[in-house]
């Protein structure tokens, strides 16, 4: 008898710590007195700041068990640094969500260069509040209207790096449809590129925000002082509608296929995860919450006051989007980079 109960002490207290005991715990129980961090990969402010800080405040407010939420700036490698500490060191919990650079999950395939074996399909991917309308456009003096009249004619168009898209998007056009971008590069950032053009220093650019500049020069677009000549893109943006992507320009499906890749940094936006290894149910709480958030007038009218641009994708579609990309043939991603190597 005393042996039955020993082994009957021993069996309460392995199911007591078995995991699926703990497992057991519920989403709101968990996340209750939790405080949740909210990753950029940037010093404070700027564009990733800004949503970061619009989804603390609210995203708790549709979890169970309404914890609190504090934004951590990681900066590194371009938010590489973060995405890697999300993946494999910090608690797998579905306390950590990231917001990464838009480009991470492209280079990833492309370049191959997130490192520490990152693999951004296994990411939880929560959501998206926002697409980034990029768009390339020609300085309105350069002479050109369309995509057409640059397969007539030289247009020098102001870029960043070759891992940028303002330099991959144009050089892989230049190859596959026949554009003459004249490519130049070095350029740090958009606000850089702007004055370029507007200096005369440039034609244009691969990678103008149409968002970004109807807040930051109206009166260009008012004045009509760009030409948009082609979107990177999945679709056509508001306020771009007779605007081609470049899928559209695309001359067959395998073309199609590779500009499907470089334009997933504009479908990407403003996008959040956690990391691979969150329960399953914490990870459909957050998509759930996520799209609460989205439909709740209160987070609306927050983010029209502060200018905050919303054009949400639920967490389940950005998931899809990402893994179709991880699909790719190992012989179509090596034709992507031969196509946009200068």
């Amino acid at each position: 008898m005393r042996l039955r109960l020993t082994l009957a002490a021993v069996l309460a207290v392995a199911v007591m710590w078995h995991p699926s005991a703990v497992s057991a715990e519920t989403v709101a129980e968990f996340y209750k007195g939790k405080v949740i961090k909210v990753i950029i990969g940037y010093a404070p402010g700027g564009g990733f700041d800004a949503y970061a800080r619009l989804l603390a405040e609210h995203l708790p407010k549709h979890l169970p068990g309404n914890p609190a939420a504090v934004v951590q700036s990681m900066p590194g490698a371009a938010s590489v640094k973060a995405a890697n500490f999300i993946y494999s060191i910090g608690p797998q919990d579905g306390t950590l969500i990231g917001i990464p650079n838009h480009a991470v999950p492209m280079n990833a395939f492309v370049w191959r260069e997130v490192g520490d074996g990152l693999d951004v399909t296994k990411l939880n991917w929560i959501g998206r509040l926002d697409a980034i309308d990029v768009v390339n456009v020609a300085w309105n003096t350069a002479g050109v209207k369309t995509v057409e009249d640059v397969k007539k004619r030289q247009l020098a168009i102001a870029a960043t790096s070759p891992t940028g898209t303002s330099v991959m998007m144009p050089t892989a056009m230049n190859k596959l449809i026949g554009t003459q971008f004249k490519v130049v590069q070095g350029y740090k950032g958009t606000a850089e590129q702007y004055l370029a053009m507007e200096k005369g220093e440039t034609e244009g650019m691969g990678n103008a925000i149409w968002s970004q500049l109807k807040r930051s020069h109206p009166h260009w677009i008012a004045e009509k002082k760009l030409i948009p000549l082609y979107q990177d893109g999945y679709k056509r943006a508001t306020g771009l509608e007779d605007v081609p992507t470049a899928m559209e320009l695309a001359k067959n499906d395998e073309d199609r296929k590779v500009f499907r890749l470089l334009g997933s940094t504009a479908e990407v936006g403003r996008s959040f995860y956690v990391g691979p290894q969150v329960p399953s149910e914490r990870v459909a709480a957050l998509r759930q919450a996520f799209t609460a958030m989205t439909n709740d007038p209160a987070f609306r009218k927050e983010a029209e006051d502060l200018n905050i641009v919303l054009n949400p994708m639920s967490g389940d579609d950005l998931q899809k989007m990402i893994g179709e990309l991880g699909l790719y043939p190992p012989e179509l991603l090596e034709r992507t980079r031969q196509l946009v190597a200068p």
